[in-house]
């Protein structure tokens, strides 16, 4: 995701500096994780693309240098404790904002956007999944992102909001049909992390929400049973795609005012990058930019939905080439 990160910016004529662990990957090598005010010298914005545990850290460190800070974020409890850096940060004058990448964070801005143009909110139902463009059995998934990023959905509790109180739902549960245009049909269950603080935004606005992962039938109930092993992430990769095109698929389904709005994105490989990583990447490029360019409506730990303009961000996917297909259809 760094590469995709590092390559939006560099286009977008940004200097990047790149902080790594790995002495091949070429870049400035640093332990992130103990990080100092140092490891952010000269910097208008940081990413972070680490795995999800050491984002709290980071951002305590950007904010003491002073240093807007994001990251790709998709754990509940570490976004939580980012959050209660809100005024420790506006004292700084900086922005933190975690869940920047696909989902958490492209998809909260498009239903943000989406509901712009509603009074009254009945419903609304967020689908996202990184899928094979070719799937092979048994899991008919491919890796397209950390082991730990995918385990961590599959487990814990899932927030959502139902009567428009928060209420929890277990994760891999809740399993749906979903007919995708241009893909067929696919299944849906509650997976963490994916609505991150939207529950919160939309407490007593909207009725209903909730955020559920795509995947290929049968995927879930396979998964369920690999959870009980000691290492399920073993057995993952010993049952997964390692190679081939892949897919993003994005579903926002908005219901009020009489009427159902819906947008759907399908992104495919191309260019040297995934789908997962154009749509993770340019999306955390495209915050840090906003940030960058004062597009926030404050100072602070930010939520995506809340605090910036949502058209911002929809107006920067559209030049990366990026297929929004929107329609409205009248309901009773």
């Amino acid at each position: 995701m760094g590469r995709a990160i590092g390559r939006d910016l560099i286009r977008s004529g940004w200097k990047v500096r790149y902080i790594d662990s790995d002495p091949r990957s070429g870049a400035e090598i640093a332990d992130v994780s103990k990080p100092t005010p140092e490891l952010f010298r000269g910097a208008d914005v940081a990413i972070s693309a680490v795995p999800f545990g050491l984002n709290l850290g980071l951002a305590k460190a950007a904010v003491e240098a002073g240093v807007h800070f994001c990251d790709l974020g998709g754990n509940d409890a570490v976004v939580a404790k980012e959050m209660a850096l809100d005024r420790a940060a506006a004292k700084k004058g900086v922005c933190i904002v975690p869940d920047c990448g696909l989902a958490p964070g492209m998809a909260s801005f498009l239903v943000a956007w989406g509901l712009q143009g509603f009074s009254k909110i009945g419903r609304v139902r967020v689908r996202v999944g990184g899928l094979p463009v070719e799937p092979r059995p048994p899991l008919n998934y491919q890796m397209v992102f950390s082991m730990g990023g995918l385990i961590n959905e599959y487990r814990g509790f899932c927030r959502t909001l139902r009567g428009g109180r928060i209420v929890r739902a277990r994760a891999m549960t809740g399993v749906e049909r979903v007919d995708f245009p241009g893909v067929g049909v696919l299944e849906a269950f509650h997976t963490s992390g994916g609505a991150s603080t939207m529950p919160d935004t939309y407490r007593g606005k909207v009725g209903a929400l909730d955020y559920k992962t795509l995947r290929f039938p049968g995927h879930c109930v396979l998964m369920r049973k690999a959870l009980r092993l000691k290492d399920p992430g073993e057995w993952v990769l010993k049952n997964v795609q390692r190679t081939g095109p892949d897919q993003v698929l994005v579903r926002v389904e908005i219901e009020g005012d009489g009427r159902r709005w819906t947008l759907t994105l399908r992104d495919v490989e191309r260019d040297g990058f995934t789908a997962m990583q154009r749509t993770t990447g340019y999306s955390a490029s495209i915050v840090a930019q906003l940030i960058a360019a004062g597009k926030t409506k404050r100072k602070g730990a930010l939520r995506q939905e809340r605090d910036f303009n949502p058209a911002d961000f929809v107006d920067e996917l559209r030049p990366r080439d990026f297929d929004l297909r929107v329609e409205t259809h009248a309901i009773r």
